[in-house]
């Protein structure tokens, strides 16, 4: 993955990335939470841990300039961006923050798309 001379990663393809590792680290945090309680372990918990596996995998992986993960990331964007949508009418909060998430996401990939992949 090659920006330029010095090899940094830009800020706006950092701030995804960013948004991703601190998505990863609450819900590890909260399948950590989440295995203390045995009737809580198998709704909760792996689904926090699976998410926390996915979006750190996802952060190595496009620093690794992998192209697999850059479809993937595509996939998680348009899926908070679905999950934006969904809890809209629950609570606006979330869902524009979900869709906001979502929707920078994908900017960011069509953007730094083919500046990931040249490695």
């Amino acid at each position: 993955m090659t920006f330029n001379k010095m090899h940094t990663v830009p800020l706006p393809l950092a701030v995804h990335l960013a948004t991703y590792s601190v998505i990863g680290l609450f819900c590890a945090f909260a399948g950590g939470l989440n295995l203390i309680d045995p009737i809580k372990i198998i709704p909760n918990a792996v689904i926090f841990l699976a998410i926390a596996g996915f979006s750190w995998g996802y952060v190595f992986g496009i620093l690794m300039a992998r192209k697999e993960v850059v479809a993937l990331g595509f996939l998680a964007s348009l899926g908070y961006v679905a999950a934006g949508v969904w809890k809209y009418g629950a609570d606006w909060r979330l869902g524009a923050l979900l869709l906001a998430i979502g929707a920078y996401g994908l900017i960011t990939l069509i953007v730094y798309r083919q500046r990931i992949l040249e490695a």
